[in-house]
């Protein structure tokens, strides 16, 4: 039997291989978000000296499995793990930084033994603060059904101030004189907006422990300056030796180091190019990402974009043409308490052979833990839409991670959607016209059209057996590899690697 050294070495010369001498490399997402970034951040993170996040916030929940242990990060970068063999993890300065959040990550890593003297933090990050996380709920709570289906984490409400010339860095940290004057500048349009809502809609609010559990709440004022003041100057010298000029360190380090772009959400989320506005407030694309890290799109030499295949999934609002259940699924996802708990409850232990739609949905959705790392709601799951997949991978590249494979080994029957006809009336789009009928290879990215986005599939005999000890692409089932050549041909990527389980080892990478 291979020793698990032998393993070791063995994956490493495969990474090399697929290399081929790179320096800079990124891992982002293909689809909604939720494919597995956080399981290949953290395989590279072998190969790294640096790694690091460009874009959003504590919206992102990285999970890393080690053997029985699950690492969740939201905030600091899925290669931390590496810190004690002397890699660099930094937060860049495209993230929205929320220090409470960083603090109890920091506090998770101590618990568990894990280094992070290497965690950098940039100076310029956006600095979430607690109107931050008050303007985004309370936003949510009054838009009812027309809720975008966000986490709480204020990252909104932080970009909008950045665009608006108005919003806080990191860097405040350090200045407490500064950070009250910019605070209090910051504050101002805010007080007058939150007038126009329920004033116990907001002292409940307050209470809630990602603001302090009512700390910072003023039954006067809403906002308890002081306490704000004092808090966020005892994180600037909890930083103070994490905090530096993350972009120049990182062009500095071009070409003479390893980096690796550690994305976060996905393409389809895209505030630029996603299924607005049932997007993310950041740009998720691999443009983004560099931008968010100081560097160019060209100073990336492979971007590896992943697909979760054959079925993929989407929390929170938006349009989901091959959703499993369609509406049903879509309201039961969104219905507030359901978690994986009491989807057990209620539909006991579920089997991929399901005629009900719905029943496979929720089957599927157990099967592969479906269930949000950030906010523990359920995804809704769907087959893979290769519309989709044709529009996002014009913001990303051809080389292609799969994952989740392993989920839908005792599937019988798998489904592709390869189109769309789009079934509502007349609508123009630029200088197209859509009919009913018309027949949609690619997605267009409107609700006004998705919703009227009828799949048409490509149906597929499943491979019925488990891949997770494969290790070569030449031992997978002949009617997986069927699958992903089809796939491959129909959206014109190359695969470069293929997961087959959770764990670091359980994968298979294409070097050729």
């Amino acid at each position: 039997m291979e020793s698990i050294q032998s393993k070791k070495t063995n994956l490493f010369k495969q990474v090399n291989k697929l290399l081929g001498g790179k320096k800079t490399i990124a891992v982002i997402c293909n689809q909604w978000g939720d494919t597995g970034k956080g399981k290949f951040v953290d395989f590279f993170g072998a190969w790294a000296d640096i790694i690091a996040r460009g874009t959003g916030g504590a919206n992102a929940g990285h999970t890393i499995r080690l053997g029985n242990k699950e690492h969740i990060f939201h905030l600091i970068p899925s290669g931390i793990l590496y810190d004690a063999k002397g890699k660099i993890n930094i937060i860049g300065s495209g993230v929205a930084f929320d220090p409470a959040v960083v603090e109890h990550e920091i506090s998770l890593l101590k618990v568990a033994k894990c280094s992070f003297k290497n965690l950098r933090i940039s100076k310029d990050a956006h600095l979430v603060l607690p109107q931050h996380l008050l303007m985004d709920r309370v936003k949510e709570n009054k838009a009812g059904s027309g809720k975008i289906g966000t986490t709480g984490r204020g990252i909104g409400p932080v970009y909008e101030d950045h665009y608006a010339r108005i919003g806080l860095t990191v860097n405040d940290l350090l200045n407490p004189k500064d950070f009250e004057k910019k605070l209090l500048k910051n504050l101002q349009d805010k007080i007058v907006l939150l007038g126009q809502y329920d004033k116990q809609v907001i002292k409940q609010i307050m209470q809630h422990e990602h603001l302090g559990s009512g700390r910072f709440y003023d039954e006067k004022n809403i906002f308890n300056i002081k306490k704000i003041v004092k808090e966020y100057a005892r994180y600037g010298k909890l930083f103070k030796n994490n905090i530096i000029d993350t972009d120049t360190f990182l062009r500095k380090a071009l070409g003479k180091k390893k980096i690796l772009l550690e994305g976060a959400q996905g393409n389809l989320l895209s505030i630029d190019h996603g299924t607005y506005p049932f997007v993310t407030a950041s740009d998720c694309t691999i443009a983004g990402l560099s931008k968010g890290v100081g560097l160019r799109e060209n100073d990336v030499e492979m971007t590896l974009g992943i697909i979760k295949a054959p079925y993929m999934t989407r929390v929170g609002g938006g349009a989901f043409p091959t959703e499993f259940g369609g509406t049903q699924s879509a309201e039961w996802c969104g219905t507030s308490g359901v978690t994986r708990k009491t989807e057990k409850e209620k539909f006991g232990n579920l089997s991929l052979d399901q005629s009900d739609e719905f029943k496979l949905g929720v089957a599927v959705r157990m099967a592969g833990f479906e269930y949000g790392a950030t906010t523990g709601r359920p995804r809704r799951t769907g087959w893979l839409d290769l519309p989709f997949l044709r529009y996002s991978i014009q913001f990303s590249s051809k080389d292609v991670i799969f994952t989740k494979i392993d989920v839908m080994d005792s599937c019988k029957e798998i489904k592709i959607c390869v189109a769309y006809e789009y079934t509502g009336p007349k609508y123009n789009v630029g200088n197209l016209v859509l009919n009913k009928g018309t027949r949609l290879n690619m997605a267009i990215p409107e609700k006004e059209v998705l919703k009227y986005c009828k799949p048409i599939y490509k149906t597929f005999p499943g491979w019925l057996t488990s891949i997770r000890n494969l290790r070569n692409i030449e031992e997978l089932p002949q009617k997986l590899k069927n699958i992903i050549s089809f796939i491959e041909k129909e959206v014109g990527v190359k695969t470069r690697i293929i997961s087959v389980g959770p764990d670091r080892d359980e994968t298979i990478i294409i070097a050729k």
